[in-house]
């Protein structure tokens, strides 16, 4: 009886769609082809057996820097359909590979940063991080000990299989998903010190220095949050101190800021290093600021703890002060949440649009229009595509709108940064004579979260606690949260249980097809407002790219309930899908004609799969390049094309549905 063997095409296709640049891998279950038993293993057929599974079939050097195709993809997985499959890292990721027991271990007892996506291999675990632009990782192998897989490698991916029969499998900490490899945090400069100390290289001793007063009155806090990305831990002290003395910090505050921040760190500064670090930014400010002084104690006393009375609650009593009607309050915390690529960043981009010029959100009055300060974590080139299709939508002008976007993510769970992102809205404010923020949007949790923990009780109460007393009380104004789903259940955000409980609206978003339905899950002290269904319309912008090709962003129209029902009975068929279908009707009316022409039966008619992505693709807004793998899926899994090998077709049910649908 014949070996049934692995199909790994599904799993290469999910390594796409999760934004990683693939290669295919030989396999276990193949012979080695005979240029890599003589080539690579002279002659050795023992030793190729267990190289070939783990050995690029291909020159896979040119995907360091753009991911294959999915024309590509789609040749190799028919050609290879079992072979094993490699991430090449430096693209996006890069892997610490411990190979053994001792290393696993050392990894996983605190002596790295901590990562949610991790892979088991046949010896040990891959973990995974995303790439720091600011500090490359070049590979880096080293054996029996842990190896850095960075620019110029790979790892083999998950799905594949070893040559001793080890299946590679993804392990996760339960809210991680493959495809938000954004999320990810980075190795820091520190983490490399750390592994090179595990590898047996010597680390280099730091002088010890004096603050020029004593610290035994300050007990080190026990709720500090993690390093800030990218950074090493004298790195971010350094620029964290210069900082604060610019904001007129007292160096005993100064101080108990850095060892709040400090025992986050694993492991953490010791206390000389940590004050040479202090004394030498306090030095290097009075050197290049000649008579400014730096206060040692602070000039007032933090504001004490205190009751009222309950009649001057009852007298204050007021209605709810919204900053959307029915939607929004001021003055909250509010999160809107969902799964990747649902459009939660798009509805918050669009809620701070409307804020911001004062215009009504889909029907809702903006109650209190101001200022916006947007805390952005990724795809800025993507947010201003995405701000410049509203303004072409809607026909306002945002360059007098008072909305600002960060430069950069903010690590919220740590004290001195939630400070600074304060001081840079404060600074704002009294630039624009006093107006404060209406809105402040923070997208996303996770990407400003730090290198905390979301699960952590602890650590997501500082994050809580950060936004409150810096951003939410300090201007009276509406928090917006934009948060991910949890993998176990895609009816609530992931993460630990306290973030739920601090809120005081909840809105979940969901996409099916092109529709978005954005309904609430949470309404603390109003009724929860009815559901609401948007779609996606695009917009094509005002500039093309460098080869001439037209540019198009989206965004959300409001759909009304009918139009809701139309669109359930016509199977949520989106834009994209219904043009595919229509691009596949008319090559096969063409080929049929030119058949019928050539005087040959038409019923021979027969169009390729890729002839039909290319079409699409090449056609303006009818469905990109990265998007093409899951529309195509979804019209072959709702059985409106059919697929026979490299042809595709027009099934029955596209027939009983092209009147009502397509046209």
């Amino acid at each position: 009886m014949e070996a049934i063997l692995p199909n790994t095409t599904a799993e290469a296709w999910k390594l796409n769609e999760a934004g990683l640049s693939i290669v295919p891998l030989g396999s276990p279950f193949e012979t080695p082809p005979e240029w890599f038993v003589e080539g690579r293993c002279s002659g050795d057929i023992e030793k190729a057996r267990v190289e070939w599974p783990k050995a690029p079939r291909l020159r896979w050097k040119q995907y360091q820097e753009t991911a294959p195709e999915d024309d590509v993809i789609e040749q190799w997985t028919t050609l290879y359909p079992h072979a094993n499959w490699a991430i090449v890292t430096g693209y996006g990721v890069v892997v610490v590979d411990a190979d053994s027991a001792e290393a696993v271990q050392f990894i996983e007892n605190g002596g790295i940063t901590r990562t949610p996506l991790k892979a088991v291999t046949s010896k040990g675990k891959h973990y995974y991080f995303q790439v720091n632009p600011e500090y490359p990782v070049h590979n880096s192998v080293r054996k029996n000990k842990i190896d850095l897989r960075g620019i110029g490698g790979y790892v083999v991916a998950p799905g594949s299989t070893h040559a001793d029969g080890t299946l590679y499998r993804w392990e996760t900490d339960g809210y991680m998903n493959i495809g938000d490899t954004h999320d990810l945090l980075m190795l820091t400069p520190d983490d490399i010190a750390a592994i090179n100390g595990f590898n047996g290289q010597s680390l280099e001793d730091k002088p010890a220095g004096n603050l020029g007063f004593s610290t035994d009155q300050y007990p080190l806090p026990h709720d500090g949050s993690n390093l800030a990305e990218g950074q090493g831990r004298n790195n971010a002290a350094a620029s964290m101190a210069g900082q604060l003395i610019r904001q007129n910090y007292s160096l005993m505050d100064i101080k108990k800021i850095l060892d709040q921040w400090n025992q986050s760190n694993t492991p953490p500064l010791s206390s000389s290093e940590l004050n040479t670090t202090i004394a030498s930014i306090v030095r290097t400010h009075g050197n290049n600021h000649p008579g400014s002084g730096i206060m040692i104690e602070p000039q007032s006393p933090a504001r004490q703890f205190a009751f009222s009375h309950v009649k001057e609650l009852v007298r204050g009593v007021r209605p709810i002060n919204w900053l959307i009607k029915g939607f929004l309050e001021t003055d909250s915390l509010s999160l809107m949440f969902g799964e990747p690529a649902c459009g939660k960043s798009f509805s918050a981009i669009d809620l701070a649009c409307c804020v911001a010029t004062g215009k009504e959100w889909h029907g809702k009055a903006v109650k209190r229009p101001g200022s916006v300060f947007y805390i952005a974590g990724e795809g800025f080139n993507g947010l201003s595509r995405r701000l410049m299709a509203w303004q072409v939508s809607h026909g306002y002008n945002l360059r007098n709108a008072p909305l600002y976007v960060s430069q950069c993510s903010a690590s919220l769970t740590d004290l001195g940064n939630a400070r600074m992102v304060s001081e840079s809205i404060q600074q704002i404010v009294e630039e624009t004579g006093g107006v404060i923020p209406s809105l402040i949007v923070i997208d996303t949790l996770a990407r400003n979260f730090g290198a905390a923990d979301e699960n952590a009780t602890k650590e997501m109460n500082t994050f809580i606690n950060h936004i409150d007393q810096l951003l939410r009380s300090k201007y009276e104004c509406c928090v917006l949260i934009v948060h991910h789903t949890g993998v176990g259940s895609k009816d609530r955000a992931r993460g630990n249980s306290a973030l739920k409980g601090a809120l005081d609206a909840e809105y979940a978003v969901v996409k099916s097809g092109d529709e978005v339905k954005i309904s609430a899950k949470k309404m603390k002290d109003a009724d929860e407002p009815e559901p609401m269904h948007f779609f996606f319309e695009s917009v094509r912008l005002p500039f093309a790219d460098e080869d001439g090709e037209q540019q198009y962003s989206c965004v959300l129209k409001h759909l009304d309930p009918d139009a809701v029902e139309q669109m359930k009975t016509s199977k949520e068929l989106g834009t994209a899908q219904k043009r595919v279908l229509d691009i596949l009707h008319g090559l096969i009316t063409k080929a049929r004609s030119n058949l019928e022409r050539g005087g040959r039966d038409p019923n021979l008619a027969r169009i390729e799969a890729k002839d039909l992505r290319n079409e699409c693709v090449k056609i303006e807004a009818v469905v990109g390049r990265n998007n093409w793998s899951r529309t195509f899926t979804t019209l072959v899994e709702k059985e409106l094309i059919i697929q026979d090998g490299l042809f595709v077709s027009l099934s029955d049910q596209y027939d009983n549905l092209k009147n009502e649908v397509i046209n």
